[in-house]
């Protein structure tokens, strides 16, 4: 009986077998007839395209050429990058075949696709197809995957200030959760960040820290005095007073106290249990004080104090989708649009507007126990009323003032990773070129641009094309006349400022002329102005901004002092860096690594102009990827690297601000010409005359416009945009052109789309 039952499983198990074999062998005669119909006709040969054959590509993925091959493969398909679109496209179900069985094939000899990791990047995401994210080929609903997705290094500075308000001037906290922040590029990518062992050590130092500030307090000693510094709310000062056991009730309450504070909900019952036992044990071997600090900070450790959870707890769709909860709703469109948690992010309402308390508006946590915050129509219209109610009308840019009061600083925070200008402070300057108060002028600039960008999102219209083309700019702006009076005042009174006799000189002697003076309190600061091409001196300082700067000479962001700063070498223009960042970021391009082999050094030799030293990099190994780059960075050679407007390049010396050092130099006429190539958009390709005529084409293009949606997506998701995200895409291309270029209703797509709402 047993060897009749072991033959038949054999049986089973060779037909099995051989059925998984013959359908091997299947996959892979459908995948070799795909090469041979689609790609083949070019990568065949003695010097096939890209130095890949794959005339006899081999299944044997035992090998590990083999594997790399179809990893290369691989890329192309899922990319949408093979083949090329003049040549005819291979069916969608072909395609998804082929991927599956390089997929398959790589499993089973324990192997992983490499561009799923690559998609994950920051800098892939315009490998994707452009073309075939906005054709409306795409209909599969979108998603994105469940995740965890760590705090951010602003939403964590917040959670630290709610639990133990002031505890940074007592005592130093550690900031666990950096980003890098590389020019250009969206810094926060879910798939990139996580709680390692050394950001969990960090986490766990300040817990302890923070859960000693509510409860004993810290020490500090300050002028050779001893101080205790602490926050303890009444919830816990019973328990630290206590020396007999404490009533559970007593515990219940403290834990309560913190979750409120902490994730903005009331605890589980399972919860409650689990850190009323953990007090109870830790009070048994160490007393009630230390198991207070102990049960606080496991709940200071618990991952929904760490991560977002988007898991997707909602009603599961037919196809498998799950939409969030109400709950982690709640909490995505907080981090979304504040770093604030959602129990502090109040939404306006009708009354609100009427005139009633904002701080009476219900916060996103109310609206979802409510059910107010459950359909994408419910998102909509609580992310535009969010935005609607922030607007830099309190905006505060006075002395000594870090944080400006900015409404928005989510949407301010896109503007800086995508633009990049924020990084002017961090491109070295020497102090010979641009004085020992670089620092506050390039600061001042930053801040400059920050208004810009915020003004023109505030107004909402025609958002790309003004952040592209307005010379309507903010200079030493500081938010009202009446801040402005503030400041002045200061300059004129304040007797005990070392430079008191010469700024309130300076301020008297324009007033009397009948010119608003600059209302900054340094002479060397002032001179920040003149990198607008204003004389410190002479200019009538407008007290109504943002004001018009001669049309000839400057447009838009990319045209600012800051941008133009923030993408310059140290010590000269860097058209190469400028041209990739306008290929990639308004273009939607890719431009490849400098191979390791090349040394990418453009010749120091001054007596030259830039244009002629660049020459270089018109080698036939060069100019493939240069010509994509260089013709657009070179026509902003009409302004040196501190951002002036110049119509001469000086030769021989090398450039500073200070323009009595110069009056013996060389000048060159500043060719300020360039040319958009395979743009993606032939009704733009062509040369130019110079960057005012770039950025007007650029803003008529709708694949600038298609480009900037996609990185606004990459932004609010945290992640790279993919195929099924393309209805997301057009959605949120066709809310931004209906409402006359708002961006606000762009962001309120966005975050109700099925792409943020829904995971699987």
């Amino acid at each position: 009986m047993f060897y009749r039952v072991f033959l038949a499983i054999l049986s089973v198990c060779s037909l099995s077998w051989a059925a998984e074999e013959s359908g091997s062998q299947q996959s892979a005669f459908v995948a070799q007839s795909f090469l041979d119909a689609h790609c083949v006709s070019c990568h065949d040969g003695d010097s096939p395209e890209a130095g890949l054959s794959l005339s006899r590509a081999s299944g044997d993925f035992e090998k590990p050429a083999t594997v790399q091959l179809w990893q290369r493969v691989l890329e192309q398909i899922e990319l949408g990058a093979m083949p090329p679109r003049n040549e005819p496209r291979p069916a969608r179900a072909d395609q998804r075949e082929l991927s599956r069985y390089i997929v398959e094939q790589l499993a089973r000899v324990g192997q992983r696709s490499t561009i799923g990791f690559k998609r994950r990047s920051p800098t892939y995401g315009n490998r994707l197809d452009h073309e075939r994210l906005f054709d409306g080929s795409e209909t599969s609903p979108a998603y994105s995957a469940a995740r965890l997705w760590r705090l951010g290094p602003q939403a964590y500075d917040q959670v630290v200030e709610k639990l133990g308000p002031g505890v940074r001037h007592a005592t130093a906290i550690h900031q666990p959760f950096m980003l890098d922040e590389t020019r250009g590029t969206i810094a926060d990518f879910a798939a990139q960040q996580f709680a390692d062992a050394a950001t969990l050590q960090l986490l766990m130092m300040n817990c302890e820290t923070i859960a000693k500030y509510q409860t004993t307090g810290i020490k500090r000693r300050e002028q050779g005095e001893l101080h205790i510094e602490r926050r303890t709310p009444v919830e816990f000062q019973s328990i630290v007073d206590a020396s007999d056991p404490v009533a559970v009730e007593q515990i219940q309450a403290a834990v309560q106290y913190e979750f409120n504070q902490l994730l903005g909900r009331s605890p589980t019952k399972q919860e409650q249990t689990e850190y009323v036992d953990l007090f109870r044990r830790s009070a048994a071997i160490a007393g009630n004080v230390e198991a207070l600090q102990t049960t606080l900070m496991a709940m200071m450790l618990q991952p929904e104090a760490i991560y977002r959870l988007e898991i997707g707890f909602g009603d599961r769709e037919a196809d498998g989708r799950r939409k969030l909860s109400p709950y982690e709703l709640a909490f995505a469109i907080a981090y979304a649009l504040t770093d604030d948690g959602p129990d502090q992010v109040r939404i306006p309402d009708v009354a609100d507007r009427a005139g009633q308390d904002p701080d009476h508006s219900p916060n996103l946590l109310e609206l979802a126990e409510a059910g107010k915050l459950s359909t994408s129509d419910d998102v909509e219209r609580v992310v535009l009323a969010f935005l609607n109610a922030k607007t830099m009308a309190v905006a505060d840019y006075r002395m000594f003032r870090d944080d400006h009061r900015i409404g928005n600083k989510r949407v301010l925070r896109f503007f800086r990773e995508f633009f990049g200008y924020h990084h002017a402070p961090k491109v070295f300057k020497d102090a010979k070129r641009i004085g020992n108060d670089d620092q506050f002028h390039t600061e001042r600039l930053v801040n400059d641009a920050d208004q810009f960008v915020m003004h023109i999102f505030d107004q909402d219209q025609d958002v790309l094309r003004e952040l592209l083309t307005s010379n309507k700019y903010f200079v030493a702006y500081l938010g009202s006349l009446e801040k402005i009076a503030e400041d002045l005042h200061y300059i004129k009174t304040n007797v005990n400022d070392q430079g008191f006799e010469f700024n309130s000189a300076y301020v008297r002697r324009a007033e009397q002329a009948g010119r608003h003076p600059i209302p900054i309190e340094s002479a060397s600061v002032r001179n920040y102005v003149q990198f607008y091409n204003l004389d410190p001196l002479k200019w009538d300082y407008p007290t109504q901004q943002p004001f018009p700067l001669p049309k000839r000479q400057r447009a838009g962001i990319l045209m600012h002092p800051a941008w133009l700063i923030a993408w310059s070498g140290n010590f000269d223009n860097d058209p190469i860096r400028r041209g990739k960042w306008i290929r990639e970021h308004l273009l939607a391009d890719t431009i490849p690594d400098v191979p390791i082999t090349v040394n990418a050094v453009v010749p120091e030799d001054h007596h030259r102009t830039l244009r002629d030293r660049l020459e270089v990099t018109r080698a036939d190994s060069c100019w493939k990827c240069h010509q994509k780059m260089n013709p657009l960075g070179l026509a902003f050679e009409g302004f040196d690297d501190f951002g002036r407007h110049r119509d001469q390049e000086m030769l021989g010396e090398m450039l500073t601000i200070f323009t009595d050092r110069h009056q013996q130099a060389k000048f060159a006429a500043a060719d300020q010409t360039g040319e958009l190539i395979a743009s993606g958009d032939a009704e733009i390709d062509g040369p130019v005359e110079s960057a005012l005529e770039l950025v007007e084409r650029l803003a008529s293009s709708r694949r600038v416009q298609q480009s900037f949606v996609r990185h606004a997506f990459r932004f609010w998701m945290g992640r790279n945009e993919t195929f099924a995200d393309s209805p997301t895409l057009i959605a949120a291309e066709k809310a931004y052109a209906e409402n006359g270029g708002s961006m606000k209703s762009l962001i309120a797509s966005l975050l109700s789309s099925d792409s943020f709402i829904y995971r699987k």
